[in-house]
């Protein structure tokens, strides 16, 4: 962050400046996943749980709404609605001239209202009026009435769970404990393969649509994503949706293809690809003479590869049914796709008698009070860290702090082990819980409590699909070794 001007130990930034901390070459991402136009790509209720995170803990921890004594107080005890909606508070209207506020703000309607339901607003930079999108709906009825207490925890957790201090796009998947709805949490049965770019908000182009009638397997557009699959490194995988193996044409039919012509393509990963990637395994528009397709190709080292479909003719409607032989695995679930326990994030950011400084607006500035807060900024906001990890204190800690090498500006004070077999008990292990009862073996942290022994009753866990996702960018990969 570049300061502008500095006086009386606060630091003032210009309102065309965003503080926000990305990989080269990767855009940052925004809930609701917008399309080509603009509008957010449709997902089922199934997929609420499973989200990105890069929510830049900069933007967390220094924006003039959640930092902000005022503004936080108002929205802890008003709906949404009554504070955004157009005209909209006043206050808030000024604070939101911070694009740190509109960011944080795009990631909490997220994290609170669930499909279908929208926060309209005015943005003051543009004097246009915007929508954020919800998806996970863990807090629903903030839209219209004052939240509960509940439902603040739920979506600060939440918050936390989707930041990282180096603003990397990196789906994971949350789990808990919703007290009044309990598929808030449910798992996905079949998971789907990511359609953007490892790491970044970038969508494969392959994904969007054809802006005329393209035939053939190495067009990049107008394909969909089917489902992920696992193998051991090195090993053959064959796999088809009508056809034989390439590699083995007399031996059986792979899957089928029951609605015109389908085309095949395998990735590398739990993302999708381009058929000019580096990630792309094989792609296929007929098999052994004929018009099936099917692709047999080499495990890759990660142990993951993702399938895609398409119809041959991008205009035309195409539709089976994809099978991969044995030993390999298809169709992985949730829990398969996503099995890194991280640890647990719990706590309020919505106590504005609990923040380590302030930012406002003002006259078309942005103030922070301190620019460098020595630990949690949220001092109620809470993380532990799964006893898995061979470092988790640091790994923790460079997962909420803006300044993770010196422990400065961060999100959560890091508890300790969430919980620890050897010393399941409080002080030793901060959560008495490993897999609560709500979704049997989802693996879910409850009864988690902070340092002074104060217990909150609305943890989310958070699960990784590998272990260095988020934080593999810092250059320091002994943080994400697993015991």
């Amino acid at each position: 962050m570049a300061a502008r001007a500095r006086s009386w130990g606060q630091c003032i930034r210009g309102l065309g400046v965003s503080v926000v901390l990305v990989l080269v070459g990767c855009g940052q991402a925004l809930p609701g996943e917008a399309g080509d136009e603009g509008e957010p790509v449709v997902t089922t209720r199934e997929d609420a749980i499973r989200i990105p995170n890069s929510l830049t803990t900069q933007a967390l921890v220094f924006n003039a709404l959640t930092t902000n004594r005022t503004a936080n107080e108002l929205m802890g005890m008003n709906s949404l609605n009554e504070l955004f909606f157009p005209p909209g508070h006043p206050y808030i209207n000024t604070q939101l001239r911070d694009p740190n506020a509109q960011q944080l703000m795009s990631y909490l309607v997220s994290c609170a209202l669930e499909e279908g339901q929208g926060l309209k607003w005015t943005n003051p930079l543009t004097n246009m009026q915007e929508v954020w999108y919800g998806s996970m709906g863990l807090c629903p009825a903030w839209l219209m009435t004052a939240p509960t207490q509940g439902c603040l925890e739920r979506v600060s957790a939440c918050l936390l769970a989707r930041n990282n201090a180096f603003g990397r796009r990196v789906e994971l998947s949350v789990r808990g404990e919703h007290p009044t709805d309990p598929t808030a949490y449910a798992l996905e049965p079949v998971t789907s393969p990511s359609r953007y770019e490892p790491y970044c908000s970038t969508q494969v182009a392959s994904f969007s649509a054809c802006v005329a009638s393209t035939p053939g397997v190495t067009r990049d557009c107008g394909w969909t994503v089917d489902a992920i699959g696992s193998c051991t490194p090195g090993s053959a995988v064959r796999l088809g949706a009508g056809g034989p193996a390439p590699d083995e044409c007399t031996g059986p039919v792979l899957g089928s293809t029951s609605l015109g012509r389908l085309v095949l393509r395998v990735c590398e990963g739990t993302s999708g690809c381009d058929g000019s990637g580096a990630r792309m395994l094989g792609q296929s528009e007929g098999s052994c003479s004929t018009t099936a397709p099917a692709v047999a190709f080499a495990c890759p080292a990660s142990g993951y590869f993702s399938v895609m479909k398409a119809s041959y003719e991008s205009s035309l409607a195409a539709s089976g049914t994809v099978q991969v032989a044995a030993p390999a695995n298809y169709r992985l679930s949730e829990a398969q796709t996503f099995a890194v326990r991280e640890g647990a994030y719990y706590g309020t950011i919505f106590d504005p008698k609990s923040l380590g400084t302030e930012v406002y607006v003002e006259k078309d500035q942005v103030y922070i009070r301190d620019a460098v807060v020595q630990g949690s900024v949220y001092r109620k906001m809470f993380s532990c860290y799964d006893s898995g990890w061979t470092n988790g204190l640091a790994l923790a800690t460079y997962r909420v702090c803006a300044l993770p090498g010196s422990g400065a500006n961060c999100a959560a004070r890091v508890a300790g082990a969430c919980l620890d077999s050897a010393h399941p008990i409080f002080p030793n292990s901060m959560c008495a819980t490993d897999d609560g009862p709500r979704v049997d073996g989802d693996g879910d942290y409850e009864k988690c409590r902070d340092p002074s022994g104060v217990q909150w009753k609305e943890p989310v866990t958070v699960f990784l699909h590998g272990a260095c996702d988020v934080v593999s960018s810092n250059g320091k990969p002994d943080l994400c070794k697993r015991r």
